[in-house]
């Protein structure tokens, strides 16, 4: 890389940092949260948990589910057994979809949706990663390079024209259960637009354009949705009250549906996500 093109790289680097300093408008952590008055590059451990899991772009949801023999294929996935977790499958118990036979009582799991493409949740990602590599005892030349390697966390090339969201899954009763991983391990993403979409309060919609499924448990399954319309025009705006992320139809109901109010995502009058 040449000079010029790393000055550019550092200042543009420089400029997302900054706009993840102060000046967070978010009526919940004023007085509150410590970490949206510091300048990212201040974040410790502590702080990076709190906007990972606490945050405003953070959601939570406990679905109760049953272990059971077998479940109607989910997602597209090749198999009918597509709520396997160590061999039964998953049913949603708040449906009265427990099928015959199930022996083992329900277990008590936490869907967490991010909202990635939100710039706080880029902002500690990269945090997250520089504490993990010591970063901030490196030397100028050793700082650049991991600038270089791993500055696209927080830049996120693919959130300038997606939303991007992603969905993760535990469980204490059971430990290494992972609903997630195992609804969408084997999903298509033909099957996955036939009801996964993105929603305004108005029920303007984008649909599903890229999906990742995880890999293996604990990795989080990755949604974008494009960001724009035909005429270029966002679907959230400084108006925008909600965001509904659709999960579940009539065939797949094991997850539930996600609602965010928008008004705590606001970051100099304007919603980041």
């Amino acid at each position: 890389m040449s000079t010029k093109a790393q000055t550019t790289f550092r200042t543009h680097l420089c400029f997302m940092c900054i706009l993840v300093g102060v000046g967070f408008s978010l009526p919940r952590c004023l007085g509150q949260d410590e970490w949206a008055r510091k300048h990212f590059s201040q974040w410790d451990r502590k702080d990076i948990s709190r906007v990972l899991d606490e945050s405003p772009w953070v959601v939570k949801q406990e679905v109760r589910l049953r272990f059971a023999n077998q479940l109607q294929a989910a997602a597209g996935a090749p198999s009918t057994n597509v709520g396997n977790v160590g061999g039964p499958t998953l049913v949603r118990t708040d449906q009265n979809t427990i099928a015959a036979g199930a022996t083992q009582p329900p277990v008590d799991f936490v869907f967490t949706l991010r909202l990635r493409s939100g710039l706080p949740i880029r902002a500690a990602l990269l945090r997250a990663k520089q504490l993990e590599l010591n970063y901030d005892a490196l030397d100028e030349n050793a700082k650049a390079a991991f600038d270089q390697k791993w500055a696209g966390l927080l830049q996120c090339p693919a959130c300038e024209q997606n939303y991007v969201l992603t969905l993760s899954s535990s469980s204490k009763q059971e430990r290494g259960a992972d609903a997630v991983f195992t609804i969408f391990k084997g999903a298509r993403l033909a099957d996955l637009q036939r009801y996964i979409f993105l929603a305004d309060e108005k029920g303007e919609k984008r649909s599903l354009v890229h999906f990742v499924p995880p890999k293996v448990p604990g990795e989080e399954a990755i949604f974008y949705f494009a960001r724009f319309d035909e005429k270029g025009k966002p679907l959230f705006n400084a108006q925008s009250k909600q965001l509904q992320f659709n999960l579940s139809n009539n065939e797949v109901n094991v997850i539930t549906n996600f609602r965010v109010e928008l008004s705590h995502l606001k970051i100099d009058g304007e919603i980041s996500f």
